[in-house]
């Protein structure tokens, strides 16, 4: 039996930059690398060793740095603005997760065992969020195609998940700004939705601005 081709040092920085800039040693030894790639790695300064079996780039962000020390990491709101989503105001206090049930000073911290999907970390936005601070996440994920309306009405199906499915009902796949979808909330709760925001970015074509025109006249 032929044995796997040893993995250099730039895929093992690849790998944890995909993983966020910091990784924990298991995962990577699961991913098929070797303590002798990390020894390597480490003597070549393109990694560096965080804490008992955690490991960064030198360049990684310095939340997730201090996080894996407490052997946390984002969760919520917090790894929805790291992952791009549409996030109103970031939280007072950085919300995490970890595997045990310490507490860490200055973090609002969740016990999460095992890794986190993307629904994960939606679900959690949704029993953290406000009315439109929720569906703005959720909304964006959809526009941002890291995932489905589909896909998310199959993650709520569950009895305990009324709340994710109102949400997930009041996404709009076409809106393109996060003014779009706070503006939408506002003007559906006082039962009227007359305005539809101007997006700079994609609505500044002639095409963009026709099609917005046409909705405010049918609207007034």
């Amino acid at each position: 039996m032929s044995s796997s081709p040893r993995k250099s040092t730039k895929q093992l920085v690849a790998t944890i930059d995909a993983l966020g800039g910091v990784a924990r040693q298991k995962d990577l030894l699961r991913h098929g690398f070797t303590p002798w790639n990390l020894k390597q790695a480490l003597a070549a300064g393109t990694v560096e060793w965080i804490s008992r079996g955690y490991y960064a780039l030198p360049d990684a962000d310095a939340l997730d740095v201090e996080l894996d020390r407490h052997q946390a990491r984002r969760t919520c709101f917090t790894k929805a603005g790291q992952l791009g989503l549409w996030v109103i105001a970031p939280m007072p206090l950085p919300h995490v997760a970890a595997a045990h049930s310490r507490t860490i000073p200055g973090y609002v911290v969740y016990r999460v065992s095992g890794g986190q999907t993307l629904v994960d970390i939606l679900r959690q936005c949704v029993k953290c969020g406000s009315e439109v601070e929720a569906p703005a996440v959720l909304e964006s994920a959809v526009v941002l195609k890291k995932c489905t309306i589909h896909e998310l009405l199959a993650a709520f199906a569950g009895r305990k998940d009324a709340a994710g499915r109102s949400v997930v009902a009041m996404i709009d796949p076409q809106s393109q700004l996060i003014v779009e979808t706070v503006a939408r909330y506002y003007l559906l709760v006082d039962g009227l939705l007359g305005v539809e925001t101007d997006g700079e970015r994609y609505h500044n074509t002639p095409s963009g601005w026709v099609k917005d025109a046409l909705a405010q006249i049918a609207a007034s």
